[in-house]
């Protein structure tokens, strides 16, 4: 019985790969005690990961504290992937999930000098799409926003967490929200405004605002309106 089961799994395998059915790789990075990458491919002191489009790959802390940090930075203005700080266990290297193929240069901002890697993003798999939303500015009326704060439509195209919107009035932020979670589709936040934002409309006829939402591994995007 243990040889027929041996036989039909490695048949059931053969026939798996013959018909073209290819398992998704995600990189296994490791940080250690010595303050080095391992797991990787070539150089031990500067290793190669590989990863296929479309996944997440993982950090894996074994002693000290390390992370995970791309040299380049990505539509947001902060590293392409990352992850935090750890000091054990395992954490999901995100943005990876978003990258095309080619070649990815990371560290770690712990352990610079000893820590340096690059991931390669291989050809199969296919990257997800990076989160983005549309913002409107439903606000209208001064004296309204100078109590209530300043009302703005979200548009998001797919759950997004960690965003922060700040609102400006020409290049003078008069208030923001911070850590806010959108679910896909249309939802709506109120920026409440700061002391010297209310200040800054005080006395005013009329005034244009911008909202901007900062997006985790997505563009910014902003809305404005002109209030009476």
């Amino acid at each position: 019985m243990r040889r027929l089961g041996m036989v039909l799994g490695f048949a059931v395998a053969s026939v798996l790969f013959a018909g073209g059915i290819a398992f998704a790789a995600s990189a296994a990075i490791t940080g250690t005690g010595s303050d080095t990458f391992t797991g990787g491919t070539g150089d031990p002191s500067h290793p190669t990961y590989s990863t296929d489009q479309g996944e997440v790959s993982q950090l894996t802390v074994t002693g000290s504290s390390h992370n995970v940090t791309a040299r380049q930075n990505g539509p947001d203005g902060s590293a392409l992937f990352r992850t935090p700080t750890i000091s054990g266990g395992t954490a999901g290297v995100q943005g990876t999930q978003y990258l095309t193929t080619g070649f990815y240069e990371f560290y770690c901002t712990v352990h610079p000098a000893t820590m340096q890697a690059t991931l390669l993003v291989t050809a199969n798999g296919t990257p997800q799409a990076r989160p983005s939303a549309t913002l409107s500015v439903r606000s209208k009326k001064l004296a309204k926003v100078s109590k209530k704060g300043i009302l703005v439509a979200v548009t998001a195209s797919t759950t997004v967490d960690g965003v922060s919107l700040t609102a400006k009035l020409g290049k003078t932020t008069i208030g923001k929200a911070g850590g806010l979670s959108f679910a896909a589709g249309q939802t709506s936040q109120t920026v409440k405004l700061s002391k010297a934002g209310r200040n800054k409309l005080k006395g005013k006829q009329k005034a244009t605002v911008s909202v901007t939402a900062d997006i985790p591994f997505g563009a910014p995007a902003t809305g404005k309106a002109k209030l009476t």
